[in-house]
């Protein structure tokens, strides 16, 4: 899935060595502007093929488990020697059992590495085979407008992946025939998946077993397919190296007038999420002043704050001002921002050769045109953007465009989605000359190297530019013996850190050969205070030493008074990427999840989705759906399945309330002893509901057996699972407990905001997926 950049706080990545692993952890602060690696734009290419439309039919049934993997290998090699392109080779994929799934049609990737990457997060679905019903969902999908069918003269080949074993018999070739009358051009080719391949069944659907590669003849795959692979010639392209996002000098200009008074809450919600969520406040960056206004205006703080000088303090600084009242007076606003803008004072934070922004929130109706303070503003080249949160026909359009100076700078609610597209110009990577891509990602450039010894722990780290500041193990900042003060310009920083002290973990691993090490430290870039461009890793490390067997048992022991929960909405599956926006009409699934003992298991229960008007029951006192148009009752299937790796789920449809955008979900966990005879609550999970509807099955990891999830590898993540446990042990919503239960917690999703349909979301939105 492509990416941009999101507002997130110190984003997060993993670097595993042969026995050390470094990982950037989030500090808690705005997100930073100095990024550490280079990232190179995607070149453009010409492709030279013939056309393919190619539709994968994925036999994900219980009877191939094991083969599972082989099948995604098969279509990584068509995919690999094939050539991707618009005009070249495009592929569907559609997985089945007893059901079936769309995993992409031929629109959603046209990038060999996207689609590859794609396959990386297939999970293997289980169940009953019916090929006949994969064949049919197949041709409807083919005849659903926007799938990016073309037509009858490009050729179509669906490419069965399975072993012929099928439940739906006569159904599978009766389809199959369907299929070939139905779609113009098209043709069945197949992969006999594993040992015991019913060949005759193939033969009938591909008409022919020159059409059909098994195991014994996987030489003749590619082969196959030498008629699609063509030529890619690309331009080379060079790399950028982001040493700060684009400099900018912001003047917020914000109507605090009585006309606004009702909308003031909006206004004040827009500025924070899509402004400053979509910008990096730092000296080096984006330096922002902010001025509201009615009859007068009002500068709250300049460009050179020191208060007010990174993403959180201005974001909670602007959720706490107040409307005003009053008349207003647009053009006086405009005056001093003009006068900030233009400053040649230097300490007014203003930077010379940095371009000047004044970004005004208004509905128009000044008391005195703005015209002439806006055009002399534009003429001394100062952009000028205008927003306004008021609906029509209460808005003056026409004001809003004498501010801007131009439609596409002008924005109000009915083209506010394009907000993002015009400002996301002036702000992002900073990179001259060339545009990187929109999954362009910040990353620690360099190793970083761990070595420990069986009493300490001793690292070293580059970075891209000299940090002349503090490294400090996290929490013992004033301690002299965990911190370094650095004023030189080495980019090379080394530290050593002993058992026992400045917070360095030592864990037994799972196996008893040896000792986990674990310590959190904080680079500060500044010698004074911590800024966005601080980063905090998260480092490990094993030395090899013979722990005794009582001192490895202790180190598993969990107490369910402990238990935290969280709730999450996730896109495409329950383990998969968590989602901030869906449109309606959009599978979403819920997912609950505790990290409580083995022995206990949870009901959630005691559900409620509310909007800002409304608040609707969804899950009763006992578990069970109230209706099932809002969300039906949980699966609690993964406690039996999956138990190293349990949680409740459901699949719901995004709906909305009439007049309300966002949805909070909150529920009740209750923990419950399920090794306790005398525990009532252990008939109570899964929930008894009086209609028990069926659950649509969802892409999960493989199987897990009893054997597997008490070795060594379960083991040892349930020790740093603990690990972490114990270093970082948030506040919990504990609330009355259920009756019978241990214990009761209350938890809820993150806000989510429901759009109408996709066209609401704008061009260049931030794609949200994986947001913990």
């Amino acid at each position: 899935m492509r990416r941009r950049l999101v507002a997130i706080p110190l984003l997060i990545l993993a670097v595993t060595f042969q026995a050390e692993a470094v990982k950037i952890i989030d500090n808690g602060l705005a997100p930073p502007e100095i990024v550490h690696t280079p990232v190179s734009t995607k070149p453009r290419c010409k492709v030279f093929a013939p056309p393919l439309d190619l539709i994968f039919i994925l036999d994900s049934s219980g009877s191939l488990r094991d083969k599972f993997q082989d099948e995604i290998d098969i279509i990584r090699r068509i995919l690999k020697h094939v050539t991707i392109g618009k005009t070249a080779t495009r592929v569907m994929l559609i997985q089945f059992s007893g059901t079936q799934h769309l995993e992409f049609n031929f629109e959603k990737f046209t990038d060999r590495e996207e689609l590859l990457a794609a396959l990386d997060v297939l999970r293997h679905v289980s169940g009953i085979t019916r090929i006949g019903g994969a064949f049919e969902f197949a041709l409807q999908q083919l005849k659903t407008p926007g799938s990016g069918l073309r037509d009858g003269t490009v050729p179509k080949i669906v490419y069965l992946l399975s072993d012929g074993r099928t439940h739906d018999y006569p159904k599978d070739w009766q389809m199959s025939d369907v299929l070939r009358r139905e779609i113009p051009n098209i043709d069945i080719w197949a992969y006999g998946t594993g040992d015991y391949v019913a060949m005759a069944a193939l033969a009938n659907y591909t008409q022919s077993e020159q059409k059909i590669v098994t195991n014994q003849n996987l030489q003749k795959l590619e082969p196959q397919f030498e008629k699609y692979h063509g030529t890619e010639i690309c331009e080379q392209q060079p790399t950028c190296v982001k040493g700060s996002d684009k400099p900018l000098d912001l003047a917020l200009v914000v109507d605090a007038s009585e006309s606004l008074d009702h909308l003031f809450s909006d206004q004040k919600k827009f500025l924070v999420d899509r402004v400053l969520g979509n910008i990096n406040i730092h000296p080096e960056a984006v330096r922002v002043a902010l001025i509201t206004y009615s009859g007068q205006a009002f500068v709250h703080f300049k460009f050179n704050s020191f208060l007010y000088g990174n993403n959180t303090s201005v974001q909670g600084f602007v959720k706490n001002i107040r409307s005003i009242k009053g008349t207003t007076a647009t053009n006086v606003a405009l005056m001093d921002a003009f006068d900030l803008l233009t400053s040649k004072d230097p300490s007014t934070g203003i930077r010379e050769g940095v371009p000047k922004m004044a970004l005004v929130l208004t509905d128009g109706h000044s008391h005195r045109s703005p015209k002439d303070m806006a055009e002399k503003m534009r003429a001394a080249g100062i952009i000028m953007i205008a927003v306004s949160v008021t609906p029509r026909p209460l808005v003056d359009e026409a004001e809003l465009r004498l501010i801007a100076g131009s439609e596409k700078r002008a924005f109000t609610p009915p083209n506010l989605h394009e907000f993002e597209s015009e400002f996301m110009k002036y702000v992002g990577f900073g990179c001259d000359g060339i545009e990187l891509p929109p999954d362009a990602k910040p990353q620690v450039r360099g190793a970083t190297d761990v070595k420990c010894t069986e009493h300490s722990m001793s690292i070293v780290v580059r970075t891209q530019r000299a940090l002349q500041g503090l490294m400090y193990a996290h929490m013992y900042h004033d301690e002299p013996e965990c911190m370094m003060k650095k004023t030189d310009n080495n980019r090379e920083i080394q530290m050593t850190f002993t058992e026992g002290k400045c917070g360095l973990v030592k864990t037994p691993s799972a196996d008893g050969r040896g000792y986990h090490f674990n310590i959190t430290v904080i680079l500060q870039f500044h010698p004074l205070i911590i800024t966005r461009a601080d980063q905090g890793l998260d480092m490990s490390c094993f030395v090899p030493s013979a722990v005794p067997r009582q001192e490895l048992d202790q180190a598993i022991l969990k107490n369910a008074a402990d238990t935290q929960c969280n709730y999450r909405l996730h896109r495409y599956s329950p383990g998969q990427c968590v989602a901030l926006d869906a449109k309606v009409g959009e599978t979403l699934y819920h997912r609950w999840e505790c990290d409580s003992p083995p022995e206990y298991n949870y009901l959630v229960h005691d559900c409620f989705v509310q909007s800002e008007k409304h608040t609707q029951q969804i899950l009763d006192s006992n578990g069970c759906e109230v209706d099932q148009h809002f969300l039906e009752t949980p699966n609690y299937s993964r406690f039996k399945d999956y138990p190293d790796d349990a949680y409740v789920f459901q699949e719901m449809s995004v709906f909305k309330f009439p007049g309300d955008g966002d949805l909070i979900f909150h529920c009740r966990i209750s923990l419950c002893n399920m090794k306790d005879p005398n525990a009532p609550c252990n008939q109570s999970i899964p929930p008894k509901c009086p209609k028990k509807v069926p659950v649509l099955p969802v892409r999960q990891k493989r199987d897990v057996s009893a054997e597997q999830w008490m070795s060594a590898e379960w083991r040892s993540k349930q020790i740093r699972k603990r690990q972490i446990e114990l270093k970082n042990r948030s506040r919990r919503q504990i609330v009355e407990t259920k009756q019978g239960y241990y214990m009761t917690l209350q938890v809820e999703t993150r806000t989510l905001n429901v759009l109408l349909s996709e066209s609401i979301r704008p061009r260049d939105s931030v794609k949200y997926c994986d947001i913990s």
